[in-house]
């Protein structure tokens, strides 16, 4: 039998670790919570997999700092709640609201990303503003785009309004109809504009409001310079017609130092290359096709998505300036893509 204190010891560790792990519920406080409360974020998980202990310590970290109900269900025993949920893989994140409405969370899976996003949810599809709330509203979220038009301009508030139910898990939408200010945020009347908290700046649409034009300008405009490449904006990067610049890592301290070196690079050269971060823990299966050590804590890589070619950055240190020498030697033909071993081409342009 083990020692009284070795069994105190042990059970204070247990206590600890259901005190900072998963909290899994059943169904029934399931049932409840979701049919409780305006909105519920419910992580599915089984965790077992990789990808759900990745999302555990930035789930507990949501949770202990949003005033909403973030609850996860374990799906190697609620297995007949994720079947009935049509659960297929794992995490798999979803808002319930209270009156039935259910929606797929598809951004990153960081604490940030998640009470943004949480903080979006209590919102209508489309915020109606004047000048006792359009200032804070602007600074509201990463992406906020306004629309400054007439209040009788049924076809652009309609096209605005559609849109913004699409992409109201994503970005916050507002509508101003006082031309007067308008004039005061100096902007044009009628015009959409996408105000960026993460660099202080906007773009204006101001063209004809058809739905394309539109709906490409809400996905250009709020776009970071520096995004984060996941499983659900893959196919957006690859049908860019730009090479992307993967970072691969698995530290946030790692990942903001970067983007925040990087950032005047990725500026420069935004027109011809998508600068991106990759979380190793979800997509280290990349590592090797693009010539990169599986085992890396850190790594870099060129992807040309046109012609299928990768360059892996071999040097010691990332540094913004190698970063800018490496693409440039790409680009002028002195670095061959992986598994190419001919002499450079005269004129040779591989981004």
């Amino acid at each position: 039998m083990l020692p009284k204190a070795l069994l105190v010891c042990i059970f204070d560790l247990l206590l600890v670790r259901g005190a900072y792990g998963w909290n899994h519920v059943a169904r029934d406080q399931f049932e409840s919570i979701t049919a409780e409360n305006e909105v519920s974020l419910v992580a599915f998980v089984a965790p077992w997999t990789e990808p759900s202990k990745a999302l555990e310590p930035e789930w507990l970290s949501a949770t202990a700092r949003s005033q909403n109900s973030l609850i996860s269900i374990d799906c190697t025993i609620e297995e007949k709640l994720c079947k009935e949920h049509e659960i297929i893989s794992y995490p798999t994140i979803r808002l319930f609201k209270k009156q039935g409405e259910q929606r797929r969370y598809r951004g990153p899976r960081k604490a940030s990303s998640i009470l943004e996003f949480m903080s979006r949810a209590p919102l209508p599809p489309v915020s109606i503003l004047d000048k006792s709330n359009i200032t804070s509203f602007k600074s509201s979220d990463e992406a906020v785009f306004i629309a400054y038009i007439p209040d009788k301009d049924g076809h652009l508030k309609s096209i605005f309004t559609s849109l913004a139910k699409r992409h109201s898990d994503r970005f916050t939408f507002g509508i101003a109809t006082d031309p007067k200010l308008a004039k005061m945020q100096n902007v044009q009347f009628p015009s959409v504009v996408c105000h960026r908290s993460e660099d202080g700046e906007q773009e204006v649409f101001s063209g004809e409001a058809g739905l394309d034009a539109l709906q490409n300008f809400i996905e250009t405009a709020a776009a970071p310079t520096i995004g984060e490449f996941t499983r659900r904006n893959e196919l957006k990067y690859m049908k860019a017609r730009k090479s992307i610049v993967y970072y691969f890592t698995s530290s946030d301290e790692d990942r903001s130092a970067y983007i925040a070196s990087v950032k005047p690079l990725a500026k420069t050269y935004k027109e011809y290359l998508n600068f991106v971060t990759v979380d190793i823990v979800e997509l280290g299966h990349m590592l090797p096709a693009l010539g990169l050590a599986p085992d890396s804590e850190a790594a870099l890589a060129v992807y040309n998505p046109m012609y299928g070619q990768a360059f892996p950055f071999n040097e010691d240190e990332i540094t913004p300036k190698a970063v800018e020498n490496f693409v440039m030697d790409i680009a002028q033909g002195k670095i061959q893509p992986l598994g190419v071993q001919t002499p450079p081409v005269e004129g040779h342009t591989e981004l």
